[in-house]
């Protein structure tokens, strides 16, 4: 593996575009005027062009995307703002592919809506749900929590976009949830962590009972291959990623990564592609895997604190994650593909507002 390297510069051409972009259009990457109390206000004018993805700004209760390619791109207009809109919108996931977003708000309450905008429509509620996840192909979703008792929720939503349809998980019985991904083949996985004796993987599939298919010292993160129900789960102590294949069948786990990859990652997601994944540790340090297994494992540096990695859905090569950050600055993107990833940033939206996202790749 390639030592430590800090990606900070863009070229020349992309600085002079996204100077244009935020001083000759301001207005398209404002904040869109507060609907009218109660309503919930689908944006007329949807994205348009490469998009990278799409993010929540917290500050605007608004999902915007992320416009344009790796290295040259904007946070563009909300496509939909939930303003006003009662109970605040805690956590939010999408996908491409099924051209819909999610949404949980703090009543449990979870909707869909169009990622070119519209109405949003309540799909299920959840008493007690705090986190949701989203299969890349956006046909099943992960939403747990815990209820007045403090005791595990889950529930899986398949079916989704057109005829969703809710499960409930026989979870009560496990640690605190610490974790959990959705796959695109309807199997679920939860991390439970346990004190000294380190977590739990556990997979659902159907209406069993979950089956505990591998185990960590500690938390690190995890994420279905897309299209598949190969997980890979990352050691919070140890460093080391695992590959878990046919979770739902016959698990069998390979080393992607030994101990001592990465230290202490606290988060990984996979690229929409499907062949690179990225892990993540509060230092900034960022591991880039290849699960082809054709270019080696490789290290960057973001000059940020890391608490999340989120795959950015979009229109574009499929290529790219999110490091999602508390507080204030940039917003910070790896592109993964080829020899020589890159580490890049994506100017703050307004001073002081900076879109943060709340939907938990890692719940």
């Amino acid at each position: 593996m390639s030592g430590l390297k800090q990606v900070f510069g863009i070229s020349p051409a992309t600085a002079a575009l996204l100077t244009f972009a935020l001083a000759g259009c301001g207005t398209a990457i404002n904040a869109p005027s507060p609907p009218p109390s109660g309503a919930i206000q689908p944006q007329s004018q949807p994205a348009t062009g490469p998009i990278l993805g799409y993010i929540w700004d917290a500050p605007s209760h608004g999902l915007r995307p992320v416009q344009g390619l790796p290295g040259a791109s904007i946070v563009g207009t909300a496509t939909v703002s939930t303003s006003g809109a009662g109970p605040a919108f805690i956590a939010t996931a999408s996908s491409w592919v099924s051209g819909m977003a999610l949404f949980l708000d703090t009543n449990g309450n979870v909707f869909q809506s169009p990622l070119s905008g519209g109405a949003l429509t309540r799909v299920a509620t959840i008493p007690g749900a705090s986190a949701l996840v989203l299969s890349n192909s956006g046909g099943y979703a992960l939403v747990t929590g815990d209820n007045n008792s403090g005791v595990n929720i889950a529930s899986v939503i398949s079916g989704l976009p057109r005829s969703p349809a809710i499960r409930s998980l026989e979870v009560s019985a496990l640690a605190s949830i610490a974790g959990g991904a959705a796959s695109d083949t309807g199997t679920v996985a939860l991390a439970a962590a346990s004190g000294q004796s380190g977590t739990s993987i556990v997979a659902f599939s159907g209406q069993g009972a979950g089956v505990q298919v591998a185990t960590a010292q500690s938390f690190g993160g995890m994420q279905f291959v897309p299209g598949s129900d190969e997980l890979v789960v990352a050691d919070g102590v140890t460093g080391a990623l695992t590959a878990v294949s046919h979770v739902n069948t016959a698990p069998a786990s390979a080393v992607l990564v030994p101990q001592g990859a990465i230290t202490s990652p606290v988060a990984l997601d996979i690229t929409p592609n499907g062949r690179w994944v990225v892990a993540a540790n509060h230092a900034g340090d960022v591991l880039r895997i290849d699960l082809t297994a054709a270019v080696a494992a490789t290290k960057l540096h973001c000059s940020c604190t890391p608490s999340q990695v989120q795959a950015m859905r979009g229109s574009t090569s499929g290529t790219t994650v999110r490091l999602v950050t508390s507080g204030g600055g940039p917003l910070w993107i790896v592109d993964a593909a080829g020899t020589a990833p890159r580490v890049l940033f994506i100017p703050a939206l307004l001073s002081g507002s900076v879109p943060s996202i709340v939907t938990k790749s890692a719940i």
